[in-house]
């Protein structure tokens, strides 16, 4: 997940988008830039994703606590977006706030940690540790994201994630307060965190770099032979159950290679869906529960849903 949002009950339609144009009008006024009926499938790794009633990129943390406070205030919905990837946004786009952290990108290191930004790219923290001389981050190597979304989902490769390394990270609380909560608190397992389940924004990190070292060009060569790069994607589609591949299953129910229009399960790991150009998210999703279907048929397992599906 490369996001986190607050569901809201909300009236529909006429009566929001008063609020929404409020909102829009206030934020623009903090440090940043917004921009109105913005198009999502410019900003995630699937390619695909309707407008947003407002898209905003802050310039400073402060920005953008500010921007979530108003948006709580009135009770629009909103969505902080990283580097869009394991996210599939709606053909009809967003109706709230989508704000973008792609320009909190501030990151130092030391001997012994890095602390950064929410937005900082994956690539860009193992670039910093590398400068040092320190491999610590390079098992995050090839996974796309930024740190904020990867400390949401826990990312990471089987033997290890990120959550390993978490000294400290920097919320904000529902309550609109900042909140420094350590590794034990985060609440990480498998691909989630009790950031995830809390829907609280990260506005940044303390990773401890520990000593363990990893082969960078060894695990991006893995990734290059086994995941499918010559197609948009929003990774990993679903979960592994415990103790069995998510891939081994869509395949052993004879969907690889399946396709609804122009979205396909990946030919070289079945995983992953992918766009073949002009897909649309209810196509994707069309995958999705055919998918969930046959393998609860064949294997009575319910696969769980990697990426986040955000309904417009």
């Amino acid at each position: 997940m490369d996001g986190d949002h607050e569901p809201v009950a909300l009236p529909r339609g006429g009566e929001l988008l008063p609020r929404i144009d409020a909102i829009c009008a206030s934020i623009g006024s903090l440090h940043g830039e917004l921009r109105r009926g913005e198009v999502l499938s410019r900003h995630t790794t699937i390619q695909i994703g309707g407008p947003a009633d407002g898209f905003f990129l802050p310039t400073n943390k402060e920005s953008l606590i500010e921007a979530v406070h108003m948006c709580r205030e009135h009770g629009v919905p909103y969505f902080i977006l990283g580097k869009g990837s394991n996210i599939l946004f709606s053909d009809s786009g967003y109706r709230g706030i989508v704000i973008s952290t792609a320009r909190l990108t501030a990151c130092n290191t030391s001997d012994s940690h890095l602390l950064a930004d929410c937005g900082v790219p994956l690539s860009a923290l193992i670039s910093a540790a590398n400068v040092g001389g320190n491999a610590s981050l390079d098992f995050l190597a090839g996974i796309p994201g930024s740190l904020g979304g990867a400390l949401a989902m826990n990312a990471g490769i089987k033997e290890r994630s990120i959550g390993d390394i978490v000294e400290e990270i920097t919320i904000l609380s529902a309550g609109g307060v900042l909140r420094s909560i350590d590794r034990e608190a985060c609440g990480f397992s498998y691909r989630t965190s009790l950031i995830l389940r809390s829907r609280l924004p990260v506005l940044g990190a303390r990773l401890s770099f520990d000593g363990k070292m990893y082969d960078r060009e060894q695990l991006l060569a893995r990734r290059a032979a086994t995941q499918p790069f010559g197609f948009p994607s929003a990774g990993c589609t679903f979960k592994n159950p415990i103790g069995r591949s998510a891939g081994e299953l869509i395949e052993r129910v004879g969907l690889k290679g399946f396709r609804v229009g122009m979205a396909k399960v990946s030919d070289i790991h079945a995983n992953f869906i992918i766009n073949l150009g002009g897909a649309s998210s209810a196509e994707i999703r069309r995958i999705i529960d055919i998918a969930r279907q046959k393998v609860y048929k064949s294997f009575h397992i319910l696969l769980d849903l990697e990426i986040e599906v955000v309904d417009g």
